[in-house]
């Protein structure tokens, strides 16, 4: 599965451009995050952020996850300053063939949206930009207008106007790489995206099931950030794990395991020191299902089940809550229910799926049927992205089959 790493610019201590108010690293998150919601609902590609919250990153920072992540593609995202007006985009001055063609479609399609808002092209440009240079794969920066013009300003304050932005970017990214659309979905609650949860309205839902419950709320957002997936979607798992940190069930409440790791055949599960290292191997557990191998950097491991999720070949191949069922637990429905039973209750953004059917073949047995051509291609016996529902041909075939000749009887084959 193509892999699309969309870079919000600045954050944290780094606001950017500003008038007032206004902070260009803002807008940036909110229009990477309109962009990824478009792409995840419409196609197959896996979207990263570089951020989801506002924390201070450094450049290289963002050029070495995307590296990391082998990354299809690199879309860096700004906004504009010096009382100019319109859209314009960068690719690096040494730039290749790829590149130059994904930003003319990018471009263009992004250009289009803008021209019936009544602003204007300013151009494709290149410059010796730190993320355009560093990055190991096509990318390009957008400068989706200027945050100190009046009616530039009055779209980026948009809420509507900001969908349709992410949108013409989706669409534009989809065009430049070619994205297949899906034909049934796998889940329609992203993770690796901002989320606009209420930690207070965490709290309430919490206090009004268990007045007694800790508040560990706090812990859960830090770690979403070091981690960036939606702390919403953890916290929700452990309402559901621990019954509103009631427990009952063979984890206790001593051992800080609020999501059920290592509980299994009558386990008691893992027990962890502070309840902070036993929420952030939970995190490591997602980070593992969605991103993969690598943690962040100078995270102790913690997670005495990630192993296991990397051995059985889902490490990184998950995109969405409901794809967690058949495989953190054996349930098709494990993902749907963290969704529709708890996240609903205090996320306004979150629309419950429907459940999905035990012998659905995404869940049969835990098959994944991308994650085993992904398998493929990371054991060498592919070499291109392929979509589990494309066809292949017999030369195709006797390609990957002789491949696999080669690597179990070496030397053998003329």
């Amino acid at each position: 599965m193509l892999k699309i790493v969309l870079d919000p610019g600045h954050g944290g201590n780094d606001p950017g451009a500003t008038n007032g108010s206004h902070y260009e690293k803002n807008f940036n998150l909110s229009i990477a995050g309109e962009t990824a919601r478009h792409i995840n609902r419409r196609y197959n590609a896996a979207v990263y952020l570089t951020r989801i919250s506002d924390i201070t990153m450094e450049l290289s920072e963002r050029a070495n996850f995307a590296n990391d992540l082998k990354a299809h593609y690199f879309v860096s995202l700004h906004i504009n300053a010096g009382r100019g007006t319109g859209f314009e985009s960068y690719i690096y001055t040494g730039a290749g063939a790829a590149t130059r063609s994904y930003r003319d479609l990018l471009h263009d399609r992004v250009a289009a949206f803008y021209k019936t808002k009544g602003f204007p092209d300013r151009g494709k440009k290149s410059a010796d930009f730190a993320v355009l240079r560093d990055t190991a794969m096509p990318a390009i920066l957008l400068e989706n207008l200027f945050i100190d013009n009046s009616h530039d300003l009055s779209l980026l304050t948009n809420r509507t106007g900001l969908m349709q932005l992410g949108e013409a970017i989706g669409e534009g990214i989809a065009r430049a790489l070619q994205l297949n659309t899906k034909t049934a979905g796998t889940g329609a609650t992203p993770t690796r995206i901002p989320t606009a949860a209420s930690p207070a309205k965490a709290r309430q839902l919490l206090k009004s099931r268990n007045p007694a419950a800790p508040d560990y709320v706090a812990i859960y957002v830090k770690m979403g950030d070091i981690y960036r997936i939606r702390w919403d979607a953890v916290f929700a798992q452990s309402l559901k794990e621990t019954a509103y940190w009631k427990f009952g069930g063979d984890v206790r409440p001593e051992q800080n395991n609020f999501a059920g790791l290592d509980a299994f055949n009558g386990r008691e599960g893992a027990s962890f020191a502070t309840p902070e290292t036993g929420i952030e191997a939970q995190f490591q557990h997602w980070h593992a299902y969605f991103y993969g191998n690598k943690l962040p950097p100078g995270r102790p491991v913690l997670d005495p089940r990630r192993n296991a999720v990397l051995s059985a070949g889902w490490g990184g191949t998950l995109h969405a809550v409901e794809d967690l069922g058949g495989k953190w637990a054996p349930s098709p429905d494990y993902g749907v229910s963290i969704v529709r039973d708890y996240m609903t209750k205090f996320v306004d953004e979150v629309t419950p799926s429907p459940p999905r059917p035990a012998n659905s073949p995404q869940n049969s047995g835990g098959w994944n049927p991308q994650a085993e051509i992904d398998r493929l291609k990371n054991d060498g016996l592919i070499v291109n992205d392929h979509l589990p529902n494309t066809p292949v041909t017999w030369g195709e075939f006797a390609a990957v089959l002789n491949r696999l000749r080669d690597r179990l009887s070496p030397g053998t084959r003329q």
